[in-house]
């Protein structure tokens, strides 16, 4: 790739990926479609219009996919993490994982920003309850109500809600559990890297695929934890870990089969990974896991290639990938409040007012998400960066490597 100074390093709006001609386009851009996903589901859960035209169910269905963003996040979240160590021992041959390093970068990048969404949230809650409003948020809570709204608070202040089904998705703000996941990740990456250092990537993440699929089919029958059990760290665990395989693979490390970088292969899995949701439900965060550890494979050797899109929407797509955290934080919370200002034009029946206010809903997380990202969460990027300009090895299928900044 062509070398270029003319895109600053330490901007603080820059990405773990950064290629000498600017941003490795194709992270930000996965990144945004997943967020955007997440907030175009949680518009179509807003409501629903019984006996509609087939044109809005096609639509309302097709909104109602937008799930899939949140074990996206989980592939991508895998490649990002294990970038630096991938990274030095690709370059350098240096094998080292600091533990209290690592922890002291993550909590300082995405701890500040949740703590803050996390008070607001409860205290929408809280308001909502003194108001004597009958609400969804509020209704999770048993008699009384403000003692467990306090617990709950505790729970999500120190990411234990993940062990509690009744407040896993409560926190004024259902998003969360995906995050008190992430730091599960991170506690069990070190785990991860022991088995990796032992044997290697590949066994490393056969255990982990293991692990998984014993768990969620040995409560794939309960009703009471069927579903919990299917979001816990255990089962998603083998979506974060192809995460780590893949960004082994960018670097050289690991040697995967040509399949695994096809746009094909990804629309199958994907395909199978759907399916499965309607006849074999216990398959799907695997099947899942891989059709997104294609995508990003297809995606990030089309972007070190040259032969990444130029259209507006995938550039305005990587835009939303800057801020994505953000968005993901946010939205909910916004379109929680903005649907209350609107009754009773939120609560409809005819499909295009429908659209109408979730395009509004969807507008104000957005346009909130970006304030919030200015305001608050840039300002806790880490600024320690790590930048290489040296030569790749030979095994890089690059003629210079692609300098990498990580957040």
């Amino acid at each position: 790739m062509k070398e270029s100074a003319t895109k600053p390093e330490n901007s603080a709006a820059t990405s773990e990926f950064v290629t000498p001609g600017g941003r490795l386009e194709s992270i930000d851009f996965l990144r945004g479609c997943a967020a955007m996903g997440v907030v175009i589901l949680h518009v179509a859960l807003s409501g629903g219009i019984p006996h509609a035209p087939l044109w809005f169910r096609i639509v309302y269905g097709t909104m109602l996919q937008g799930w899939w963003g949140v074990p996206l996040f989980f592939v991508i979240s895998g490649f990002c993490i294990h970038l630096r160590w991938a990274k030095q021992k690709a370059r350098n041959n240096i094998d080292r994982l600091d533990f209290l390093e690592f922890w002291k970068r993550r909590l300082h990048r995405l701890y500040p920003p949740y703590f803050i969404v996390l008070c607001l949230s409860m205290l929408m809650v809280y308001v909502a309850y003194r108001m004597g409003r009958e609400l969804p948020l509020v209704a999770k809570y048993p008699n009384p109500q403000p003692r467990w709204m306090l617990y709950d608070f505790f729970l999500h202040v120190t990411m234990l809600h993940g062990f509690s089904p009744s407040f896993d998705t409560a926190g004024g703000n259902n998003v969360l559990w995906s995050l008190a996941r992430e730091e599960y990740f991170y506690m069990m990456y070190f785990v991860l890297m022991f088995w990796r250092r032992r044997w290697n990537v590949w066994v490393s993440t056969i255990i982990v695929l293991v692990i998984g699929v014993v768990a969620n089919v040995s409560f794939a029958h309960s009703p009471h934890w069927s579903e919990f059990v299917a979001r816990s760290a255990i089962v998603l665990w083998f979506q974060w870990c192809l995460g780590m395989v893949a960004v082994e693979a960018y670097y050289g490390l690991i040697k995967l089969p040509r399949w695994c970088y096809s746009g094909y292969m990804a629309v199958l899995w994907c395909l199978l990974a759907g399916v499965s949701r309607y006849y074999l439900l216990v398959a799907t965060p695997f099947l899942g896991g891989m059709a997104f550890f294609v995508l990003l494979n297809f995606c990030v050797k089309l972007d070190r290639t040259h032969h990444w899109p130029r259209n507006a929407i995938v550039a305005w797509l990587g835009r939303v990938g800057i801020f994505s955290y953000s968005l993901y934080l946010v939205h909910n919370p916004i379109r929680a409040v903005l649907k209350q200002l609107l009754r009773p034009f939120s609560y409809t029946q005819n499909p295009v007012q429908f659209l109408v206010v979730g395009a509004i809903l969807g507008l104000g997380g957005y346009w909130g998400a970006k304030l919030f990202f200015w305001v608050v969460e840039r300002h806790f990027l880490n600024s320690s960066r790590l930048v290489s300009h040296s030569r790749p090895p030979a095994k890089f299928d690059q003629t210079v490597a692609p300098k990498v900044v990580e957040e």
